[in-house]
């Protein structure tokens, strides 16, 4: 797995459940309760800056409208992110890739970077975050781990940075897994949690490939895709998950 040592859990966009999703306080907040990576969605403004944001619309999470692709870094830099969450929270900005990564080094943390975009964009999208994440990532820590749902945006990954580990992701168990897999030089397979069966997970394993699993916040369900075979799960509520990771490592 090209020298990936994942943790039993990641924190979703962050500690999403306890501070507004894909912000420093977010990424912060996860660092404090104890979480070793965390996640994050990366897509492109329209002027081509890689800003950490999950929805293709800045309704949800900003006190601003309209897609992201759409709206130049100039009006997302000026934007709250953070009081749809909580007024604690008033001020909160969208960050770029190059500033949460700091944010995300300084904490010593891992990271799990998720190309968002369609796969028209997503090619682009994956080469401005990866050469900017190359830019400010420390060579001495472990690399990231590159992901998407885009087979596009994996390959331009592959070729921006050959030696960062990648993975796919599909909301579905994806029948071609294996061919994917070796063509993309992926080194894990991100998979919803209702997806996996034992049987699935120990074909991916023998197969050489690390599964993940999203969105898991309840110990149970956590501690029975461990049992499994499933490296990681994404969880929005890590606290949670912290006590039952740390025995199973």
């Amino acid at each position: 797995m090209i020298g990936l040592a994942l943790p039993p859990f990641i924190a979703h966009r962050g500690a999403s459940a306890s501070a507004p999703e894909n912000t420093r306080a977010s990424f912060e907040k996860a660092a404090a309760v104890g979480a070793r990576w965390v996640e994050l969605d990366v897509q492109l403004s329209k002027d081509g800056v890689p800003v950490v944001f999950h929805d293709d619309v800045l309704d949800r999470t900003t006190n601003g409208s309209g897609l992201v692709v759409e709206t130049g870094w100039d009006v997302l830099s000026r934007l709250d992110s953070g009081s749809w969450f909580g007024p604690s929270f008033a001020g909160e900005p969208i960050l770029t890739l190059t500033a949460a990564l700091a944010v995300i080094a300084k904490a010593g943390l891992g990271v799990n970077i998720e190309i968002k975009a369609e796969d028209a964009r997503a090619p682009a999208t994956a080469e401005e975050a990866l050469l900017s994440a190359l830019a400010v990532w420390p060579r001495e820590t472990p690399p990231p781990l590159v992901t998407s749902f885009s087979r596009a945006g994996l390959a331009a990954a592959q070729g921006v940075a050959p030696h960062w580990p990648r993975g796919l992701v599909a909301d579905l168990w994806p029948d071609d897994w294996q061919t994917a897999a070796r063509e993309l030089g992926c080194a894990t397979l991100h998979v919803r949690k209702d997806q996996l069966t034992e049987t699935r997970v120990g074909v991916a394993r023998d197969f050489g490939l690390a599964v993940l699993s999203y969105t898991v916040n309840d110990v149970r369900t956590a501690k029975r895709l461990w049992r499994w075979g499933v490296a990681s799960v994404f969880t929005d509520r890590p606290e949670r998950l912290l006590k039952a990771g740390q025995a199973v490592l």
